[in-house]
């Protein structure tokens, strides 16, 4: 298996999920605690684990090691519906509200394909474990968003019952290990419309050709969304994304024309779904 770089695990103790998810990445996945300068660290291979004080949402450049090349964050979910899911997303505040974490009008870098395996392996585990549960991509939200290197959130939601729950974390460990492994480089694209949880992108990102890296639901379009932050959603995937997946009727028409304008202006690739 070709490995993807340097790859850090980063945990939270203030997290209960993120909590629950590194013990299983632990025992369950042959990580074994080393020196750290300060900061609980495990390692296995070229894979290093690190349990943080903070809530990852406002992991800092600081707080990363220099030599690192990819960042998978353990999390909890929340959610207002408080319905059990298993997430996955790139992180990024799309416009100037910034209330949990990173910059106004900044996205983070992602790798699409880190995305879609790990969104492939929650799918798959839960369905071996006999959990019905909801998975899904998120829209692009939330901190860090100024590290240097492409960053990826697997979560465990929504409520204290699921955070904790073994058999959850221990999928979430796991999905996050298959993610690590990178067996193919999908053409790559960035998704517009739709809501939070966009249906249509999680289901192109789960079984079709593309990998979906940020996601800019419909709500990030009535909070005014910058043409400069739509390109840097391009720019900050991994590899030569130029490609844009449009959920037509899960975008305001309004909104939808001024998008494909820009999009077509850029010499973008639009698939309508």
């Amino acid at each position: 298996m070709q490995r993807a770089g340097s790859i850090l695990i980063v945990s939270s103790r203030r997290d209960p999920a993120s909590a629950n998810i590194a013990r299983a990445l632990i025992t369950k996945n042959g990580f074994e605690q080393g020196p750290g300068h300060g900061i609980e660290t495990y390692s296995k291979d070229n894979i290093r684990l690190v349990m943080l004080e903070k809530l990852g949402i406002y992991t800092e450049r600081s707080d990363i090691p220099s030599d690192v090349s990819t960042a998978i964050f353990v999390s909890k979910h929340v959610s207002s519906s408080a319905r059990p899911a298993l997430t996955v997303h790139a992180t990024g505040n799309l416009t100037k509200e910034a209330k949990f974490g990173g910059n106004p009008e900044e996205v983070s870098y992602v790798n699409p394909s880190i995305t879609r395996r790990a969104l492939r392996a929650l799918k798959e585990g839960a369905g071996q474990a006999g959990v019905q549960i909801e998975v899904t991509m998120e829209a692009t939200h939330h901190g860090p968003t100024s590290l240097s290197m492409p960053v990826c959130f697997v979560e465990i939601g929504s409520g204290e019952k699921e955070w904790a729950d073994p058999v959850l974390g221990e999928i979430a460990a796991n999905a996050v290990m298959s993610a690590i492994d990178v067996e193919e480089t999908p053409p790559t694209a960035v998704g517009f419309g739709g809501t939070h949880y966009s249906a249509k992108h999680t289901r192109i990102c789960m079984e079709g050709d593309y990998a979906i890296g940020h996601l800019v639901s419909s709500h990030s379009f009535d909070g005014g969304v910058s043409e400069r932050v739509i390109t840097d959603t391009f720019s900050k995937t991994t590899g030569s994304c130029n490609t844009a997946i449009v959920d037509w009727k899960g975008l305001h028409s309004n909104d939808r024309r001024k998008l494909v304008a820009s999009l077509e202006a850029a010499g973008r690739e639009i698939v309508r779904c």
